[in-house]
């Protein structure tokens, strides 16, 4: 999100009849990094929730909006994918929610080249609570996966 900041100044100059000049200055972007990641958990407990080892029939999903790295927003959703009788693939339903990031345990190789394909980041190796998980990720501790780090049984 890009949030402007600017002064209009009107100046009227003399000897020109009817002239008024624009001046803008002390511009000033400040830029918001936005970022949504995603973790596969095992209930509605937010942070304090273990990670779902299981991401293909995991039972929520838990969503955490960081601004600047600062947690905003932490959102539980229980999902109903096509292992409980929904209409999408826990994939589908990721890259339709909006978000950047996508950590979990770890998952097959369809789900990766799927995510990856929205345009979304994937890290694997997570184990334990998100809180943890999430200080794992800001570390640079888990691994980046791609469609060559999975095979059709999973990472």
């Amino acid at each position: 999100m890009n949030l402007l900041k600017h002064q209009e100044f009107h100046v009227e100059t003399p000897n020109v009849q009817n002239a008024v000049l624009l001046y803008v200055g002390q511009t000033r972007k400040e830029m918001v990094k936005i970022t949504v990641i995603c973790m596969p958990t095992i209930d509605e407990s937010g942070l304090l929730s273990d990670i779902s080892t299981h991401f293909g029939k995991t039972t929520y999903f838990t969503f955490i909006r960081l601004e600047n790295g600062e947690i905003k927003n932490i959102n539980v959703t229980e999902i109903l994918g096509k292992h409980k009788g929904g209409s999408k693939t826990p994939s589908e339903i990721i890259i339709d929610s909006g978000a950047d990031v996508m950590i979990c345990g770890n998952l097959g190789s369809k789900a990766v080249s799927m995510l990856r394909g929205g345009g979304m980041e994937i890290f694997l190796g997570a184990s334990g609570k998100v809180k943890d998980i999430l200080k794992e990720w800001k570390m640079g501790n888990l691994a980046a996966a791609d469609e060559n780090s999975c095979n059709e049984k999973g990472c």
